[in-house]
């Protein structure tokens, strides 16, 4: 991340300052995703039952 902002901050300088804040943005994105292992998670599904499952134990009593 230092080494894109390193390289491509020169350029950014001119840019407007609406650029620099989507540039910025878009490069927390993407590093916050590189922190997941994307490839081997499951689905939507698989992460709408993990946040359900303990509604349904709370339902079933």
């Amino acid at each position: 991340m230092i080494v894109i902002i390193l390289f491509q901050w020169p350029k950014m300088k001119q840019a407007p300052k609406k650029d620099k804040w989507a540039f910025g943005v878009l490069l927390l994105i993407g590093w916050g995703l590189s922190m997941f292992d994307l490839q081997h998670m499951g689905g939507p599904t698989a992460w709408i039952e993990a946040l359900f499952r303990p509604f349904g134990k709370f339902m079933e009593k």
